[in-house]
């Protein structure tokens, strides 16, 4: 290109990291790099969000959490919102709670202030760790931010809760929710469902169900199916066989 004078730009320069990147060759990419400063070209999030994901393609978790704090420490390129959800998504669903929190209050350090979206994804990851201490401190630090749960929030605390079998705390929540005008979809019930069945507690749960539909909420296979699994356990396989007539009326 530069010897047809065809001047590079940062678009081209991306394309060709992404490449390298879909390739599985991000350390590739990372030579690209130096075109930009003998070019003048600044760099921009873009670029360096599209070698963290091809970093973390490549199973390099450590390399990728080690850009990052380089990218923030050393002031190459400020991160935004896509590059911090980015990482912290990835870092959630491979297990590491500990380094998404610390993403979190990196973020908090930055111009960029965490909301919602990120403080779920930490309550989320701290509730499959079965860490609920941590997760309901991080809901009452959203609260004193003025930033209120959501949907999302509480249906990761519910469905850490019942996995304890913590139903108190279940009940005391769903109150919550309601006092907060945050109606339970068809996902929280299934988990609250799934949860008592799993307990034994399946008249209990079925409850719960009558009251779903009461409020217009409608059960899913997925819910049908945990209470006939729940009687079918306790080997009540007239009851069982209700539901599933129920079911496919």
């Amino acid at each position: 290109m530069q010897i047809l004078g065809i001047p590079i730009d940062g678009f081209i320069l991306i394309s060709v990291i992404n490449s390298y990147c879909l390739m599985h060759h991000a350390h590739f990419g990372f030579s690209v790099l130096p075109i930009y400063l003998k070019n003048d070209i600044p760099f921009h999030t873009v670029t360096f969000n599209t070698l963290l994901r091809g970093i973390f393609a490549e199973n390099k978790v450590k390399d990728a959490v080690q850009l990052f704090k380089k990218l923030v420490r050393d002031k190459i390129c400020e991160p935004d919102e896509f590059m911090y959800a980015t990482v912290m998504n990835v870092l959630s669903k491979r297990g590491h709670t500990q380094k998404t929190l610390s993403m979190l209050r990196l973020m908090g350090q930055g111009s960029i202030m965490p909301d919602i979206y990120f403080y779920n994804i930490v309550i989320d990851s701290l509730c499959k760790d079965r860490n609920l201490d941590g997760a309901i401190n991080l809901l009452n630090e959203m609260k004193q931010k003025g930033i209120p749960p959501d949907i999302v929030t509480c249906g990761s605390l519910i469905d850490g809760l019942c996995k304890l079998g913590l139903w108190e705390k279940v009940k005391t929540l769903f109150s919550e929710m309601v006092n907060l005008n945050i109606y339970p979809d068809v996902c929280t019930f299934t988990t609250m469902i799934d949860g008592l069945c799993k307990e034994g507690k399946v008249k209990d749960a079925e409850e719960i169900m009558k009251h779903m539909v009461e409020k217009g909420v409608e059960p899913n296979t997925i819910t049908y199916n945990a209470i006939i699994d729940g009687y079918c356990l306790r080997g009540q396989v007239d009851r069982a066989r209700r539901i599933f007539d129920i079911m496919i009326d």
